[in-house]
């Protein structure tokens, strides 16, 4: 019986008073109907919640988290945080990072992040600014990708930080957190080697204004070169010279070779006849034998010593004195083309072409080793000015690593030293990070039902049970009627 007013007694005069009520007044015992009766409602909104959370979590890849633990020793009182503290900074510095990533490719680390900037590579290729800047690009989104994935923390207590890294492969996961403590070694070593001196106090906002004045000045003059990496630009101009250098020396000794070649099958082509006698049709054998086949088809009507067997036989004789006299056979002469000839001219069309081809190699790569010549000299002659700007800045970073280092630890003798006392193993078993967010799917899709049902509840604008209309009317229900 839905309702939007209810009139309700006046205990004061014992009248009745017309009031409003927006909404019924439901007790624990209505909102436990109302959330029965909006079952469906919660199911059609948990289900595809929790599905869409748990595809979520069966999608994720395995993560294989390494741990490695550090010990902090110090022979001075000092306390916890001021032994743990600056060691979890120097940990957690960016430096110590962009040093693992130069010793790892990013095709091993982030095979998708590397992926993803190799399609963006090909999309610019030609233009090397844009080359550089998504180089830059790609090799901030690896800082940040590791931060993410490596943490540090220490115990509340206890001197020992405790460093973890996760990755998609666990020998990687195990490999990269050895080389960040390394590095993180390295680092504080290198920070913390030189006793302090005694120093006036430096405007460390202003130092860091200098240093990327001048980071912008060397990215500035560049950027007007076209060069996104000088070092890297000389060594391959270099490097791309010499290779075309010893192709060029390779080639012209190769032409000499295929020219003295073709000298000499010249030479020899010329005492090789292109006709060659394949056969000579030599008839005298043939009338030899057809005599004597004649002189036996005479004797079979004359005797041995006739006339005509004697005429035979001198005509016989004659025939093979005759064939005696020549020096080999005589008659039709049959000719041909000279094998020897054929095959040694299609060798000096096959040498001819490939001093051809020489030749156009010879002079793409002289084009080509001026072009690098050319490119020397201009590195050559901006490298004065590339030095100056490196000298400037590296002595602006030495003076602010400086600073910082003070700023960091003003009595570097409180600290005796750090060792490892965990080092990085292979992990096992991969992170339960596909159960965590399996649960919280399920916490999540739980709570959107329920408010689902709440809602259904709240907004229903009929009575849910007869305490219900007692309640919003107060007026007795003296009977139900249940539906028809």
């Amino acid at each position: 019986m839905p309702s939007t007013e209810a009139p309700n007694r006046d205990p004061a005069d014992n009248g009745m008073a017309r009031t409003f009520a927006s909404r019924p007044r439901l007790g624990a015992a209505d909102l436990i109907v109302q959330f029965w009766r909006a079952k469906w409602l919660m199911l059609l909104v948990f289900v595809p919640v929790f599905a869409l959370g748990l595809a979520a979590a069966l999608s994720r890849p395995d993560q294989f988290e390494s741990r490695s633990r550090l010990i902090v020793s110090s022979t001075s009182s000092a306390s916890h945080d001021d032994l743990v503290q600056p060691e979890l900074e120097f940990l957690r510095s960016p430096l110590v990072v962009a040093r693992v990533l130069d010793r790892f490719p990013m095709s091993r680390l982030y095979p998708a992040l590397n992926h993803s900037c190799e399609a963006r590579s090909r999309a610019v290729r030609g233009d090397a600014e844009g080359l550089r800047r998504l180089a830059a690009e790609c090799r901030q989104m690896s800082v940040e990708a590791m931060e993410r994935d490596f943490h540090v923390w220490a115990a509340s207590r206890a001197p020992v930080i405790t460093a973890t890294y996760r990755n998609g492969d666990a020998e990687t996961s195990a490999e990269v957190l050895n080389a960040l403590v390394g590095a993180y070694l390295a680092y504080r070593t290198q920070v913390l080697a030189q006793p302090q001196a005694i120093r006036l106090p430096v405007d460390r906002a202003a130092l860091e204004a200098r240093l990327l004045e001048s980071e912008a000045a060397v990215g500035g003059f560049l950027e007007a070169q076209g060069i996104s990496n000088f070092e890297a630009e000389r060594d391959t101009v270099q490097a791309l010279y010499q290779a075309a250098s010893e192709d060029l020396l390779e080639a012209d000794s190769r032409l000499q070779q295929v020219e003295s070649q073709l000298g000499a099958y010249r030479g020899q082509i010329r005492a090789i006849r292109p006709q060659q006698r394949l056969f000579v049709e030599d008839s005298t054998e043939q009338t030899l034998i057809d005599m004597k086949l004649e002189r036996e088809a005479l004797l079979v009507n004359n005797l041995p010593g006739s006339a005509v067997i004697q005429e035979m036989d001198r005509r016989i004789a004659r025939a093979e004195t005759f064939i005696d006299t020549l020096d080999g056979p005589v008659g039709m002469v049959r000719t041909g083309p000279n094998p020897r000839y054929e095959q040694m001219l299609s060798v000096i069309g096959d040498l001819q072409a490939e001093a051809a081809s020489l030749t156009d190699q010879q002079a793409a790569l002289a084009r080509q080793i001026a072009g690098f010549e050319a490119r020397q000299a201009r590195l050559t002659s901006l490298t004065p000015r590339y030095k100056e700007l490196m000298r400037k800045r590296d002595f602006l970073e030495r003076d602010l690593m400086t600073e910082v280092r003070q700023e960091v630890d003003t009595n570097v003798s409180r600290f005796d030293g750090i060792r490892v006392l965990e080092p990085a193993n292979v992990p096992v078993r991969p992170t339960a990070t596909r159960s965590v967010v399996a649960v919280l799917a399920f916490a999540l899709a739980c709570l959107a039902a329920i408010v689902a049902g709440l809602l259904k509840a709240l907004s229903r604008t009929g009575f849910a049970t007869r305490r219900s209309v007692e309640r919003t009317l107060d007026l007795p229900v003296l009977a139900t009627v249940g539906e028809v």
